[in-house]
């Protein structure tokens, strides 16, 4: 804001930055971090009663609830060994913060889970206990995995290493040159996804290799064991053309031509299942996966890993489907039914709420015209019996008024609008991609 301009080069976009600095003092900043995104859009997290904004760097800021004011930056890199966090922790009944970040050593980049736990006192420093409890080496020493979010059940958390890869070489390059770091990421769809699972007690990674022909996800819809199986339900993409889909120059094509924009960023959820009992005697032509009324496989290859295909959650052509939630307080990690995305319509791009419903296959929708709703915030009403118990909360954007906006509040059984408020504001106003609902203030 001192500068009125970008001083710090994001994923997507190149910054300015100092002209007094030389190559070599941008070479060595790389070693520091000091000068990575603290950009802090993406999400929001409460630990006991703190609020944090964060991203995808080891940077994160405590904001107050009340006033919405920033009151402090935390380095993550001060208390664990991780160079990067996702902005999708995973919050625990206890109030214990599971999270996933990379770590980079001369060994090779590692992916690690991080365990942080609830401050016991108001003002207390919960950064200051947190751990490792897991460390799992990248499989390509060079080309560690992009990953936005993860699962986690009772008893095991679940990572996937995805083919999309970020070029170690690539980044500190364009790092030394200032350019923005998304041309370091590189898609290789011949590689194979794998699923790494941890179990939470002991630290340790499942001797079982899983994997998945390539796919792309940003988003865990939920995850859950039943009757020795693991299942996880994502948001998967077949490629990754949606990176590129999400610069300002694709945008401008995007009135001309919808429908291969549409394609782009086509996101269909998917539930994957991982058997977690392997037989001795198995033969690798029998389906692992036992689950009745579940189209999912999983057979064992002449390796002895286990390769999983997916069962598709919602129709075949009925347009993308990202940014899910469920009912997290009472079903994460755990079985459930329902879960409610934001989707868009391949022939206009209509932007709409879905629910889904993972037992029939069947959904509910709500749209309006010239209206554009943010990820839905699913809150349980307080005596609720059924898992969709609730209403859905969404903010509402005005295609024809940059500077209007509204919440909306929808029944989560039926999707109908119970009731909105609109007001005007003084600039205009972006999109969001995610929130929380608290009771706080």
């Amino acid at each position: 804001m001192k500068a009125n301009r970008i001083v710090v080069t994001e994923f997507g976009t190149r910054g300015h930055p100092d002209p007094c600095k030389t190559l070599f003092q941008r070479f060595m900043s790389v070693f520091t971090m000091d000068e990575f995104s603290d950009n802090d859009v993406v999400s929001i997290f409460q630990l006991g009663d703190q609020f944090y904004a964060c991203s995808e760097t080891n940077f994160i800021h405590r904001v107050d609830p009340e006033t919405l004011e920033t009151t402090g930056r935390v380095d993550l890199s001060k208390y664990l060994a991780v160079n990067t966090a996702t902005a999708h922790p995973h919050v625990d009944t206890d109030g214990t913060q599971y999270n996933m970040g990379n770590g980079f050593k001369l060994s090779g980049p590692t992916y690690n889970v991080l365990k942080i736990p609830p401050p016991s006192d108001e003002g207390n420093n919960p950064f200051s206990k947190a751990s490792i409890m897991c460390s799992i080496p990248a499989s390509y020493r060079f080309y560690p995995s992009y990953y936005h979010s993860f699962g986690i059940t009772d008893n095991y958390i679940v990572f996937v290493e995805q083919p999309l890869l970020l070029s170690l070489w690539k980044m500190l390059w364009l790092h030394v040159r200032g350019n923005a770091y998304i041309d370091a990421i590189e898609w290789h769809p011949e590689l194979k996804a794998y699923f790494h699972v941890i179990d939470r007690y002991t630290g340790r990674p499942l001797p079982v290799n899983y994997s998945a022909l390539s796919f792309m996800v940003f988003h865990h819809i939920n995850a859950y064991e039943e009757s020795g199986h693991l299942v996880v339900d994502m948001c998967c993409y077949n490629d990754a053309n949606v990176i590129k889909a999400l610069c300002v120059s694709q945008f401008e094509k995007m009135k001309n031509n919808p429908q291969h924009f549409a394609d782009m960023v086509y996101s269909q959820p998917r539930r994957y299942v991982l058997p977690l009992n392997i037989p001795q005697d198995k033969i690798e032509s029998e389906n692992l996966m036992k689950l009745p009324g579940c189209k999912a496989t999983a057979f064992v290859q002449p390796d002895q890993s286990v390769l999983c295909h997916y069962e598709a959650l919602t129709e075949s052509g009925s347009g993308s489907t990202e940014m899910p939630r469920i009912n997290y307080e009472k079903y994460n990690g755990r079985k459930y039914r329902f879960f409610y995305a934001l989707g868009n319509r391949e022939s206009d791009l209509t932007t709409y709420i879905i629910k889904v419903d993972t037992e029939t296959k069947t959904n509910k929708i709500w749209s309006e015209n010239k209206r554009i709703p943010s990820e839905p915030v699913f809150v349980a009403s307080p005596y609720a019996v059924d898992e969709d118990d609730g209403v859905v909360l969404s903010s509402l954007l005005h295609e024809e008024n940059e500077n209007r906006i509204g919440i909306l509040i929808l029944d989560g059984k039926s999707m109908k609008e119970l009731g909105r408020s609109e007001f005007k504001t003084e600039s205009s106003v972006p999109g969001s991609f995610h929130g929380i609902f608290t009771d706080v203030c």
